[in-house]
């Protein structure tokens, strides 16, 4: 009777322990491309419904262009903070952040632009990042590794695809500079379980668009892929902002690398997608919507994307891709 009543309790123990372990999730919304002028019912719902584990703000995070007054910026960045649910979607979430070119300061905008130094003060002041990115540094990128409750580690990379970037986009420009380039090789080499390399615009795009990606720096595109294989990274994913919709892109066959990107921005504004060829999961194309990426820790374990309405709490599109996928061939 003993022996039965303690195999019950090793099976009540470590059944429970092994259940809790494959439950095991890593919420993570996505934001970008959010008009500041304008409502943005997406703040509010993931910072009361959702409660993230992350919030991963890809660029565009406000629409703050100018030549002139980086004081324009600043107060852009204020309307963001006092926007509904801001302050308690940061008090229940760790915030990553980067940009594009509307929140460095100029459309297209690259190394070029004329207050990228005071825009990037602005940018560690507000975003609280003043411990991540030192004040002389070139750029406002950095990377963080969280390990989560079951011990599993992941990796942030925030690039910055701005400070650094020559105009016009051309076959031979450079996306990052050196300096980071140099840093991006050292943080591939951290150990992680899931790294998600994030920039401000597409990245696993096949063809030349008319918008602004890195299919149209070939050399830079060639030499991220080529860094990736050289420091053996593995579970490398993407996430990237410019384009108000939501899409997942596989990476083309040519690269002879499988992984994903998950292109989620417009959290209140939206435009009509263009055509992409290695599209994994078609657009979501709602004007409002809020973007969570699952990361399930299971036996297998998987991503699952979530395109949200915030407004009703349903689900308009979604996504599972396993992490096992994520590989070089």
């Amino acid at each position: 009777m003993y022996r039965m009543l303690f195999s019950t309790l090793l099976l009540f123990v470590f059944g429970n322990a092994l259940f809790a372990q494959t439950e095991t999730v890593t919420t993570i919304a996505v934001l970008g491309c959010h008009s500041q002028g304008i409502p943005a019912p997406t703040i509010p719902f993931l910072a009361n419904t959702i409660k993230p584990n992350y919030s991963v703000w890809v660029g565009d995070n406000v629409y703050a262009d100018t030549e002139t007054d980086p004081q324009h910026i600043q107060r852009q960045l204020e309307v963001l903070e006092n926007k509904e649910g801001y302050k308690q979607l940061r008090e229940v979430s760790k915030f990553r952040v980067t940009w594009d070119d509307h929140d460095f300061g100029l459309n297209d905008a690259g190394k070029h632009y004329v207050l990228k130094e005071q825009s990037k003060q602005i940018h560690r002041k507000f975003w609280r990042l003043e411990d991540e990115i030192p004040a002389e540094q070139d750029g406002i990128y950095y990377a963080k590794l969280d390990t989560q409750p079951n011990g599993k580690v992941i990796q942030f990379i925030m690039l910055d695809g701005r400070s650094n970037r020559d105009n016009p986009l051309k076959p031979l420009a450079d996306a990052y500079g050196e300096n980071q380039w140099k840093w991006l090789d050292a943080q591939l080499r951290q150990p992680a379980d899931v790294r998600f390399i994030v920039n401000g615009y597409q990245m696993l795009l096949k063809r030349p668009t008319s918008w602004e990606a890195l299919v149209k720096i070939g050399r830079s595109r060639k030499r991220l892929f080529n860094l990736i294989k050289e420091t053996g990274a593995e579970k490398v994913l993407f996430i990237t902002g410019d384009q108000h919709y939501v899409e997942v892109l596989r990476s083309p066959k040519v690269l002879n690398y499988y992984t994903f990107e998950i292109m989620a921005a417009g959290i209140n504004n939206v435009e009509r997608p263009r055509l992409a060829k290695n599209r994994y999961m078609q657009p979501c194309v709602s004007e409002q919507k809020a973007p969570v990426i699952e990361v399930h820790w299971a036996a297998e374990p998987y991503l699952h994307l979530k395109v949200y309405d915030p407004e009703t709490g349903t689900i308009n599109s979604e996504c599972k891709m396993l992490l096992s996928d994520v590989k070089w061939k």
